[in-house]
């Protein structure tokens, strides 16, 4: 964890700024390492009870007479004669007790009648610091007090001019702190739902956070990561829902009836496309009925929408009446120089087309008047065109159309107009009106072409 000096936000230990504030964490963070919990410690086992020493019957009528020995574990003292000393009334030799030099400073003189403890016999004593010799002591003589100690030096006085010593200490050398180098920004590498992504560098960040925890730069205007379609689908249906913090359900007032009913009403259509997905997969006769209608429902929208048309043949063709050499199935032979022609004196002149199969007509197309003829009789002027047609199908169904007078020599291509007529098998074409010729008309009606389509 980092802990920004600044605003005191606290930070994860791989942000580079702080989300708070957005100050540079390298210059104004402090990472603070989350102490553990301490194991407790075992109780102390309990100190065995010194068992006080066991002293003999000699040894506690010596220490009642005060005869004991001050220090057993010492050097046995060696006795030497002394010089005679004048005495009172009689001249005797007083045995002198010497004492071995050691380290330690000598025990306190031994003194008849006053008892000394165990403790104080047994217990070594302290040992002196080495660096400081330790001058022999004047031997003591039995009976006689202790001379006294020395005064100690007289401590010389400080001059107030002169500094007082000290003793010196080591200073670490300043470390200099290395500026910051131009940083390589990495891919982003976190982008969770509801995340805060970063205009600058793309970074996701925490809902809660004012600054990129990447790059530092502002976060006022990110963009929030959504969850994918299917899980808000999924969350919806099943009542997933990611609530706020502090979040609480109304308690207050009656029950949501209409929020109840449409969560059964999801779940049990979820439950029908589940099953019919089953059904589909596990049933041939279901799989084959589902898959015919579907591909009609898909075929007739296509057709609506993105239609293509193809090419569909009449057969037969009879006609009310003919001219010689133009008869009825030469309106449907496929050629431009041939033509069909009425009689002049048919003043309701029809042509009658059929097909071997039943077929669902969208589009019929005309090659108006003569075509090809050397001879101005076979001219497009020389015979009359058809202007006003009436459409009569097999399935009972009737249509108007208009034709333009149109040259197919020019034109390249026939008039095709719409039409909607299902699984007929004839076509009846009543010629209502005509454009006329400059002279006179050698027939009522010429066509040269009559063609259909079908979409596909």
């Amino acid at each position: 964890m980092i802990v920004c000096k600044q605003c005191g936000h606290r930070n994860e230990d791989n942000d580079t700024f702080c989300g708070s504030c957005g100050k540079f964490l390298e210059w104004t963070g402090e990472r603070v390492v989350v102490a553990e919990p301490e194991p407790e410690p075992e109780p102390p086992a309990p100190e065995p009870v010194a068992q006080p020493a066991h002293l003999g019957l000699i040894d506690r009528v010596k220490q009642a007479v005060g005869i004991e020995e001050t220090a057993p574990q010492a050097a046995a003292a060696v006795e030497t004669p002394s010089p005679a000393l004048p005495a009172r009334g009689r001249e005797e030799a007083v045995p002198v007790r010497t004492v071995p030099v050691t380290s330690a400073p000598p025990a306190a003189p031994f003194a008849p009648g006053v008892p000394v403890s165990p403790a104080a016999s047994v217990a070594p004593p302290p040992a002196a610091p080495a660096a400081a010799p330790v001058a022999a002591p004047a031997p003591v003589l039995v009976g006689v007090g202790a001379p006294a100690s020395p005064p100690p030096p007289p401590a010389q006085a400080v001059q107030p001019d002169e500094p007082i010593s000290r003793r010196p200490t080591s200073v670490a050398p300043a470390v200099p702190r290395p500026r910051p180098g131009p940083r390589v920004l990495e891919p982003p590498t976190r982008r969770h739902p509801g995340d805060l992504i970063c205009g600058q560098c793309g970074e996701g960040n925490d809902p809660v956070r004012h600054f990129c925890r990447r790059c530092g730069n502002a976060l006022d205007e990110a963009l929030v990561v959504r969850l994918p379609w299917w899980r808000r689908f999924f969350n919806r249906v099943f009542g997933v829902r990611t609530r706020e913090a502090g979040w609480r359900p109304h308690r207050v007032g009656p029950p949501n009836v209409m929020g109840m009913f449409w969560r059964i009403v999801r779940l049990a259509i979820v439950a029908l496309v589940i099953v019919g997905a089953l059904a589909f997969l596990l049933v041939p006769a279901f799989h084959d009925a589902v898959t015919t209608r579907v591909t009609s429902a898909v075929t007739t929208v296509r057709k609506a929408l993105f239609p293509h048309y193809d090419a569909v043949f009449a057969t037969g063709a009879s006609a009310s009446t003919a001219t010689a050499g133009h008869l009825p199935p030469l309106a449907i032979d496929k050629f431009l120089n041939t033509y069909w022609a009425a009689a002049p004196g048919d003043h309701t002149p029809f042509i009658k087309l059929s097909f071997p199969d039943p077929v669902d007509l969208a589009e019929i197309g005309f090659d108006s008047g003569a075509s090809g003829g050397g001879s101005p009789v076979d001219s497009f002027l020389g015979q009359p065109r058809p202007h006003l047609v009436h459409l009569v199908f097999s399935d009972g169904t009737a249509t108007d159309l208009t034709l333009k007078d149109e040259d197919p020599a020019v034109a390249k291509n026939a008039q095709f107009y719409p039409i909607t007529a299902k699984q007929v098998t004839f076509v009846e074409i009543h010629i209502m009106s005509v454009y006329p010729t400059a002279g006179a008309a050698p027939s009522s009606v010429a066509i040269s072409e009559v063609e259909f389509r079908i979409k596909d």
